[in-house]
């Protein structure tokens, strides 16, 4: 969507290129009620919530004493030198009065000078504030930006989409308001710019057609002194009014031909519909905006938004079905859907009888396959069975050789109180681990005992990466109970009576372990 903000007016154009095509979709044009900071935004934000285009990215104009153009020459080199040749020269310019600036440029034009091939470099340059206003302007209206150029730029744009550009020398007049610019063209190439406005004490359109046609004058001085064998110059005129007494008087005092500009071949009107002719008639006022649709599609070209908060646009895909307008080549095309739709029909008939006989043969075999899946578990559980009790599986250790060697270190005071046993298969090992606790009325003794297993388990062949975890030493207390026979007072005949008596407490040394090791042979 182009947006062009002028001194009295605002211009709205949406459209989209498609192909080398670019269609118009709607337009809008309305006088600026009051012109101030506050009242521009609310009356484009109303315009384009009118016109439902909020969803759309924004091509925007920045214009002033601030914004100029260099066209720069230096000799062929790669893009990636080239663009720091151009920063370096920029950052020697400035912005003239101190301000930070925001520039961007672009190739247009390359030539051979002598033995040297040159190019020529069209760089705008825009104060930063100003470029921050345009983005705090859109973002007011909820819009995001993808094109921040200058009226020059977007002129040159729009002349691709112009009926009767063609080549040779061109200089476009534009007028709006009380501003006006005029931009020479050579061969679709930009070559020179001027801007003038009424005198302010002759506020008027008259005022402004006298500018114009000096600066036309100017023109075609320069023309001819530069281009003296490149042929007459010619004017396209555009703006708001005043474009037909522009062209006569610059039939009758400069004798050179001025055009107002219509659109070319390029440009679709159609979906405009009822609209069609009034767009017509309001052309020339909407090159701008033509020129900020177009620009925006550009891959490389100049744009001052940030690449931060840069929208992308893209072309869409263009399909040409002008060809279906010939009645020969659209019957032969029914005829071709025709043959494809019976094509896929006899096809999905085909492969579903297929599908059909397939279900068919797999019911019949249903019974086969069943009674298989059961003998295939029977047998696995068979062969799990035959590998728990097998006492010859892994290399002639089982799980009695495994117990057995334990058994034979393990001491009378070591109780085992649970083994487990886990298989690794990264490493294909299996993992053992062992717990259990060795109980002795003399702490050394324990201890002992327990070294003497712990030992034994280091040099056994079953085992190997033998680990031993902290162990756990506590005291147990234990009670023993005495039986004690007394003899009754009337001598050994007369019986014997029997009592309990408590023994003192017995203090026992308890060693609690936790051991893990390998084995390959379980």
């Amino acid at each position: 969507m182009g947006i062009e903000v002028g001194s009295d007016q605002l211009r709205v154009m949406h459209g989209a290129i498609s192909g080398n095509v670019l269609s118009v979709y709607d337009f809008a044009a309305e006088e600026i009620l009051i012109s101030n900071p506050e009242n521009v935004p609310q009356q484009l934000e109303s315009l384009v919530g009118r016109k439902r285009l909020d969803s759309h990215p924004v091509g925007l104009t920045l214009s002033g004493p601030g914004v100029v153009h260099r066209l720069l020459e230096f000799p062929s080199m790669p893009a990636s030198e080239l663009a720091v040749v151009v920063e370096r020269e920029m950052r020697l310019v400035g912005g003239g009065a101190g301000e930070d600036v925001v520039f961007d440029w672009e190739v247009i034009e390359e030539k051979d000078a002598a033995n040297l091939k040159e190019v020529r470099v069209l760089v705008a340059i825009a104060p930063k504030s100003q470029v921050g206003r345009a983005q705090e302007l859109l973002a007011r209206c909820r819009l995001k930006p993808a094109l921040f150029t200058t009226p020059p730029i977007a002129l040159l744009r729009s002349l691709g989409f112009v009926q009767g550009e063609g080549k040779g020398l061109h200089a476009v007049v534009h007028m709006v308001g009380q501003q006006g610019c005029l931009l020479g063209v050579k061969d679709g190439v930009w070559s020179f710019y001027r801007e003038f406005s009424s005198r302010a004490a002759e506020r008027g359109v008259d005022a402004l057609l006298e500018e114009a046609v000096r600066e036309a004058n100017r023109a075609l001085l320069y023309h001819r002194q530069r281009y003296r064998e490149g042929g007459e110059a010619g004017f396209l005129l555009s703006g708001e009014k005043g474009l037909e007494e522009l062209q006569i008087r610059l039939q009758r005092e400069t004798g050179a031909h001025g055009e107002i500009v219509r659109p070319g071949p390029g440009v679709d009107l159609s979906p405009l519909r009822e609209r069609e002719n009034i767009f017509r008639d309001l052309f020339p006022a909407f090159l701008i905006p033509l020129g900020l649709v177009a620009g925006a599609y550009l891959p490389a070209g100049i744009n001052l938004v940030p690449k931060a908060v840069r929208k992308t646009v893209r072309k869409r895909p263009s399909i040409d079905l002008s060809f279906i307008r010939r009645p020969g080549l659209g019957v032969a095309l029914v005829l071709v859907f025709l043959s494809i739709q019976l094509v896929l029909v006899f096809t999905e008939r085909y492969y579903r009888g297929l599908l059909a006989q397939r279900t068919a043969l797999y019911g019949q075999w249903v019974p086969a396959i069943q009674a298989s899946e059961e003998s295939r578990v029977l047998r696995e559980n068979e062969r799990l069975l035959k590998q728990a009790i097998d006492p010859n599986r892994g290399g002639g250790k089982s799980w009695m050789v495994l117990l057995k060697a334990v058994s034979r270190l393990a001491p009378p005071e070591l109780l085992l109180s649970s083994m487990s046993v886990r298989r690794d298969k990264d490493k294909g090992v299996w993992l053992v681990t062992l717990k259990g606790q060795v109980v002795s009325a003399d702490s050394y003794a324990a201890q002992a005992a327990f070294n003497r297993f712990y030992q034994g388990l280091k040099g056994s062949p079953h085992f190997e990466g033998i680990e031993l975890l902290p162990l756990e030493i506590s005291t147990l207390a234990e009670g023993v109970e005495r039986q004690v026979s007394k003899e009754a007072a009337g001598g050994p005949g007369d019986g014997a009576v029997q009592s309990r008596q408590e023994a003192p407490e017995i203090r026992k040394t308890k060693v609690q372990f936790e051991l893990r090791a390998q084995s390959r042979g379980i």
